[in-house]
């Protein structure tokens, strides 16, 4: 049988997952090809039948072993036999063959013959009725839920997407062209997430390791499948994989610098307060406890001892400050200007106090004539919060 001309498809090959386990779907040189010796030939054609069986099934590539025989002149009935046999009389290797045909292999000699003898077995079985027919019976139809895609589904959609991108660029490689990947711009350009630069990682690995391979190793099918590469071919496949590892490094440092820090959400105020234990009136003195959210964030707090008849200040320290509460104690104070002074008239010194300005409060203390003791930040049901500033 001759072999015909024909026009590869100009469609952009879709990237398989488990690509990286069988490599790229063999392309074939048909001129080159009709210039190999037998062994050559063979190792080429064994990649090309491993990959397809591993990735398809005869009900996969069945429509292309149909087409095949309606470009050969195939009768319609033998096409019409051929479509309605089940898909376990169809040998993979058959359909194989075929779709090496289709990606450039010539379709000659033994393999021909072996082709047309298979399909001729398939269509005279069916034509004699000979067979279990595994038409399926129609039953009602049940409505199943439609599968929602989670968010790590769409990420791998998409990551493949991009990865299909450089695939393309791979493909120029094989056909001997010098390309530059240019991955930090596509990287940045499409916002590639930090957290899938590992997918592209491996995509690149699977790469280099089989390159590495062929260069030193046993398996005759491997050399085999990378015999046609020289030197400079190889210098050239490096290269391009080490410009797109050295972009994935600074594209993740770029992403890691740019990164937003987490902001740290405010507590709720009330929530903060709500274990501090106060006074919250004194009817013989008749004050009244200001609002202790007051305290957070204020530099500076009065508080009155009922009990010990002691008046405070607290004085927010410039590190630690300004005054927060937590638990029952008070927090961010300067231990050195946070002081006590006993009162020997509470009802009319406090007066006094409630109605001084801030003013006449600096000098408050001073002006009394006791011993001084330092706050310890601790508040309870006998205290009196007067004024927070």
């Amino acid at each position: 049988m001759a072999v015909k001309t024909r026009k590869k498809s100009s469609g952009k090959r879709v990237y398989l997952a488990d690509e990286k386990y069988t490599g790229p779907e063999p392309v074939w040189d048909t001129e080159r090809a009709l210039q190999m010796d037998e062994a050559e030939f063979n190792g080429h054609l064994h990649k090309s039948l491993n990959y397809y069986n591993y990735h398809y099934g005869p009900k996969d590539v069945k429509k292309h072993v149909v087409a095949w025989m309606q470009d050969n002149e195939y009768s319609k009935q033998d096409v019409s036999d051929f479509v309605r046999s089940p898909d376990r009389m169809l040998p993979m290797t058959a359909c194989s063959l075929v779709m090496a045909y289709n990606a450039g292999m010539p379709l000659q000699g033994k393999r021909l013959a072996y082709v047309k003898d298979t399909i001729k077995q398939v269509c005279s079985i069916v034509d004699s009725g000979d067979y279990e027919d595994e038409t399926p019976v129609k039953s009602k139809k049940v409505t199943q839920p439609a599968q929602v895609k989670t968010i790590q589904d769409r990420l791998q959609e998409k990551t493949n997407e991009h990865l299909g991108h450089f695939e393309g660029l791979v493909d120029e490689l094989i056909r001997g062209n010098k390309v530059d990947p240019k991955a930090f711009e596509y990287f940045k350009a499409n916002n590639i997430p930090q957290a899938q630069l590992s997918k592209y990682e491996e995509y690149a690995n699977s790469f280099v390791d089989e390159l590495k391979e062929s260069q030193n190793t046993d398996d005759e099918d491997l050399r085999d499948g990378y015999r046609h590469l020289k030197a400079a071919d190889y210098k050239r496949f490096f290269a391009f994989f080490d410009k797109f590892y050295e972009a994935i490094e600074a594209y993740r440092q770029v992403k890691k610098q740019t990164k937003k820090a987490r902001v740290k959400r405010a507590p709720n105020k009330e929530k903060q307060v709500s274990k501090l234990k106060y006074m919250k009136e004194d009817n013989t003195l008749k004050l009244v406890s200001i609002n202790p959210v007051d305290i957070i964030g204020a530099e500076e707090l009065w508080v009155y001892n009922t009990k010990t008849r002691k008046l405070f200040k607290y004085v927010s320290d410039n590190l630690t400050g300004p005054l927060n509460v937590k638990g029952t104690s008070i927090l961010g104070y300067d231990s050195a200007k946070s002081i006590g002074k006993t009162l020997r008239k509470p009802d009319q010194k406090l007066m006094e106090f409630m109605k001084a300005g801030k003013v006449q409060l600096r000098k408050f203390l001073d002006d009394i004539k006791a011993t001084s003791i330092p706050a310890n930040g601790r508040i309870n049901n006998d205290i009196l919060l007067l004024k927070a500033l």
